[in-house]
């Protein structure tokens, strides 16, 4: 396994009984923690700047205290570690992107969890 890289096996969406009301995990694509750099860019010119907390070909999860409303289309550049045994270096991507759930923070806490999917799946080659 790359370093840096680890497999999310249980889903935290089937966790918050606040979000879903069952536990049927519906992804198409396993996520990975991968400390990536996130830029949300947004229409207008303004930007997001953030890592995510799991990504997957699919989409992305990270916080933020911007207010990015679900149904909002961005567009999100990913910066991806990689490494070999001699090197490391970050792997850009860009993708089209749909704000699809943004939690509630907490009372005492701005900063709240927002999901992204993608609108085509792209071929990070996380493990």
């Amino acid at each position: 396994m790359r370093r840096g890289l680890r497999l999310i096996l249980s889903s935290p969406a089937a966790a918050r009984s606040d979000a879903m009301t069952t536990s049927t995990d519906r992804r198409r694509h396993p996520r990975f923690e991968v400390p990536c750099r996130l830029r949300i860019e947004l229409p207008g010119g303004a930007d997001v700047r953030t890592r995510a907390l799991n990504v997957s070909d699919g989409g992305a999860y990270f916080v933020t205290d911007a207010m990015l409303e679900v149904g909002r289309k961005v567009t999100v550049r990913l910066a991806v570690p990689r490494d070999t045994a001699n090197t490391f270096f970050l792997e850009q991507f860009a993708a089209k992107a749909e704000v699809i759930r943004r939690d509630a923070p907490s009372a005492d806490k701005v900063w709240a969890g927002v999901a992204l999917r993608f609108e085509k799946t792209l071929a990070l080659d996380l493990p």
